[in-house]
């Protein structure tokens, strides 16, 4: 992983020379790819995102300054706009991506970019080949979000085949904890040299899509739990522990529940209703558009993360934008980003009991919850801001372009700065 002091190649001589290209073929980080691409073109950087066209709803962003190219898939994402997706559409969108990556690399060549970034590669085995050819084109990026694997949700087998070659191709590896580094270089996916240690920021592009009202000061209080609903999520221990709060305490909080479920739901329904609490949940199970966001969070007076794995998180991200407390669960890069007792309260995953004490702990506490949200704004306005990553993502950037200009790039991995802030 690449350490060393806070000092950063000077910034001064990109001015919009340097050209980079950030690619999410199926929009699964698109909060964290506008945030990127915005701080970089605010560093002068020519920055041009390759995506798809937002199934799930209208995608909007308050001031572009680089360019948004709407590449991939735009005949099946068209079709599942009005008629939904299934299995035959699932090939359907394979075959397009073969498609889409063919004349991505013939837009690459004429192009000529000084960086290539991947968030996301959907279909490995299939993307091994163009990959190959794009990094003799420029150098080769990959942002990790999910050490599991390259994908985001539900995956068939056949695209994690050939997920592990897919690294030769590749310059730098961008990973957001320290978790992740030791866990990729455990798995021998990639050199420590290559692996670079940069945090994913807060997301304040939330706070833009809608006003935000003070938080009540009265006795109801809610407690959030938000995001597709999985098994590593932990639901089934947050309903657990919240039956267990104090009854005076239980009957002025909400549990609101908001999210798309991965999972069947009726074993988590009826067991809140065999422990007398579901009365006091709100279920919002469905898919939340991105305008929906800010309601959510603005209602809650602490956000759960009660996981069980993770790498790091969009919610924690999104709760930090917000500056709400958090409950989570000391694992991975949630436990790297927030310090207990400062930030919130971090729990053993699994332990019932003291997520629970945590829960109460908090929700108790109202000076206690004003502390938290002051050092979150710290925090968010800090090491987790856009302009702090963008910077570090550019030292990063300009160090591999010199190396690929004297041929160096893969053999002679970079070394960046100290990711403290």
């Amino acid at each position: 992983m690449t350490t060393g002091d806070n000092r950063h190649t000077d910034l001064s001589c990109c001015n919009g020379n340097l050209r980079v290209v950030v690619v999410d073929p199926s929009c699964f980080s698109l909060p964290y790819d506008y945030s990127l691409c915005d701080g970089l073109a605010r560093l002068g950087v020519n920055i041009m995102l390759a995506r798809s066209e937002f199934i799930h709803s209208q995608w909007r962003w308050p001031s572009l300054n680089f360019e948004d190219w709407k590449h991939f898939y735009p005949l099946c994402h068209a079709y599942a706009q009005r008629h939904g997706t299934g299995r035959v559409w699932r090939y359907a969108k394979g075959i397009e991506h073969a498609v889409g990556m063919e004349r991505f690399v013939a837009k690459m060549r004429s192009l000529k970019p000084d960086i290539i970034h991947f968030q996301w590669i959907p279909v490995p085995a299939v993307d091994l080949f163009f990959l190959r050819r794009l990094a003799d084109i420029a150098p080769l990026v990959l942002t990790m979000h999910n050490t599991n694997g390259f994908f985001h949700g539900s995956v068939s087998r056949w695209q994690t085949m050939k997920s592990r070659s897919v690294f030769d191709c590749f310059s730098a590896v961008v990973v957001h904890a320290a978790f992740s580094q030791e866990r990729i270089l455990a798995q021998g996916l990639v050199s420590e040299e290559r692996v670079h240690l940069i945090p994913h920021g807060a997301l304040t592009y939330y706070r833009s899509l809608a006003s935000l009202k003070e938080t009540s000061d009265g006795e109801q209080q809610t407690v959030l739990f938000f995001g597709s609903i999985e098994p590593y999520k932990g639901l089934d221990n947050l309903i657990e522990a919240f039956a267990l709060l104090p009854r005076h305490l239980r009957d002025n909080t909400r549990l609101l529940i908001a999210g798309k479920p991965g999972i069947d739901m009726t074993s988590i329904r009826e067991r809140a209703r065999a422990l007398g609490v579901d009365q006091r949940i709100r279920w919002e199970l469905r898919y939340l558009s991105e305008q929906e966001v800010p309601q959510f969070f603005d209602e809650a007076t602490l956000v759960a993360l009660p996981y069980t794995d993770i790498d790091q998180s969009g919610v924690l991200m999104t709760a930090l934008a917000f500056e709400k407390p958090l409950v989570a669960s000391s694992i991975g890069g949630i436990a790297e980003t927030i310090r207990d007792g400062v930030h919130g309260r971090l729990t053993p995953p699994d332990d019932v009991t003291a997520l629970a004490a945590a829960l109460e702990s908090v929700l108790m506490d109202k000076d206690g919850q004003k502390s938290m949200q002051a050092a979150i704004r710290t925090l968010s306005h800090g090491v987790l801001s856009w302009d702090s990553i963008s910077k570090k993502t550019l030292d990063v950037y300009l160090r591999l372009g010199k190396q690929f200009r004297s041929g160096t790039a893969r053999e002679l991995p970079v070394k960046a700065g100290s990711i403290s802030g």
